[in-house]
């Protein structure tokens, strides 16, 4: 493959991802709109950010391990298709378990559809692009929350929010336009069903994503209720929220920036540090959230290192299945996604569950915890890979 026809397929599969993370993400823009029209609590609407995480944990690796067999390049192309044709059918949803039941099934087709372009592009790049490739492939849900959530949160207070899907899957159709021209013929994903799903049965595995799983869950604690927190905690005006939106999504593109410098070198060291400077930002904002400019400013500053622990993880996840697991390469291409995505069904679960209890102020306090919790368990991987290293060093003496 030339590298004009690399980074046509980088583009096309990038612009995939903004699809799928303006689907995923935008729903906490229009949280108050669906609240109303479906005449639910906030709490309750909330689960549809939480139902679409549990389900595309849940539904991803059985997805991509039970189309093992099948062209890449047909799974990739039907499962986009079905996000785009799910957003399109949200205008006939009447009934809050309707849109859950389109929110779950759609969640299962993104997980393919990001997993299968994390494959795909791995494969028909150059090795020295792997990384490059990869990183802007996980930067188009970045973008997403920079252009997707803003405009769809403005669409959806201006016209209905089930509009704002009908434009996304209206977007979509780009994309898949030229994943047609573009996508190489592939060959299937090596290994059986039961070889693929091996994986998710090492403790190392296990260990390794509740790295990402916490590390998104602090983050997506807070951005779950950001709307009801910035107009009734803060006391921003509604017709501003768009506005911030957009600002806390430059600030994520920011954060891949910040991503890619600490994936370089020893990054177990420096996600410590990250989740730790994440806690104080999380306490800081705990102590200024009823005051507007503070509030905003701690916002912005999580917002700058909201995907920056992304690089990284992916990273060590190679590291660990490569090492136990080599034959599922492939297949280890949906552990960051679906560790992501519980740790979304987690920080928006524990952040209904804050905001049942004792109100949205108290979403802030519970992602100090989160953040806390990521502290450990990365504490926990950097110490195992040196007592690892100890005992291999003592092997080769003996």
């Amino acid at each position: 493959m030339t590298r004009n026809r690399e980074n046509l397929l980088i583009l096309t599969l990038t612009l995939v991802s903004f699809v799928l993370g303006t689907t995923e993400y935008v729903i906490v823009g229009v949280l108050k709109e669906i609240e109303s029209y479906m005449k639910v609590s906030l709490a309750a609407a909330g689960m549809l950010v939480s139902g679409f995480a549990i389900a595309y944990a849940v539904g991803t690796p059985f997805a991509v391990a039970f189309l093992a067999k099948i062209s890449r390049r047909s799974s990739i192309l039907i499962g986009f298709a079905i996000v785009l044709a799910l957003n399109l059918l949200t205008v006939f949803s009447t009934t809050f378990s309707s849109l859950m039941a389109i929110r779950i099934v759609s969640a299962v087709a993104c997980g393919l559809t990001i997993s299968l372009s994390i494959s795909i592009v791995s494969d028909a790049v150059n090795r020295e692009r792997r990384g490059e490739a990869i990183a802007w492939i996980l930067g188009g849900f970045s973008i997403a929350n920079v252009l997707g959530v803003p405009l769809g949160t403005f669409i959806g207070q201006h016209l209905s929010w089930s509009m704002t899907f009908v434009v996304t899957a209206c977007i979509g159709v780009v994309p898949l336009v030229f994943m047609f021209r573009i996508l190489p013929r592939q060959t299937t994903i090596a290994g059986s069903f039961s070889d693929q799903m091996s994986l998710f049965l090492k403790p190392r595995i296990l260990l390794a994503c509740l790295i990402p799983v916490l590390g998104n869950s602090c983050i997506f604690v807070v951005f779950t209720y950001i709307t009801p927190l910035l107009s009734e905690t803060m006391g921003v005006p509604v017709h501003w929220i768009s506005a911030i939106l957009l600002i806390y999504g430059a600030c994520s593109i920011l954060s891949n920036w910040i991503g890619a410098k600490i994936a370089k070198g020893e990054f177990l060291p420096k996600l410590k540090r990250l989740f730790v400077i994440q806690a104080i930002l999380f306490l800081g904002m705990s102590f200024t959230v009823s005051n507007v400019w503070l509030g905003l400013a701690f916002l912005f500053l999580i917002g700058c290192l909201s995907s920056s622990m992304s690089a990284a993880s992916q990273l060590y996840l190679f590291d660990v299945s490569g090492s136990i697991a080599p034959g599922s390469k492939a297949f280890a291409s949906t552990l960051l996604p679906v560790a992501a995505n519980v740790g979304i069904a987690l920080g928006s679960g524990v952040g209904g569950i804050a905001v049942n209890m004792g109100g949205v102020q108290w979403v802030p306090p519970v992602a100090v915890m989160l953040a806390l919790l990521a502290f450990v368990v990365t504490l926990i991987c950097q110490r195992s890979i040196q007592l690892n290293s100890d005992e291999a060093t003592t092997v080769k003496a003996a």
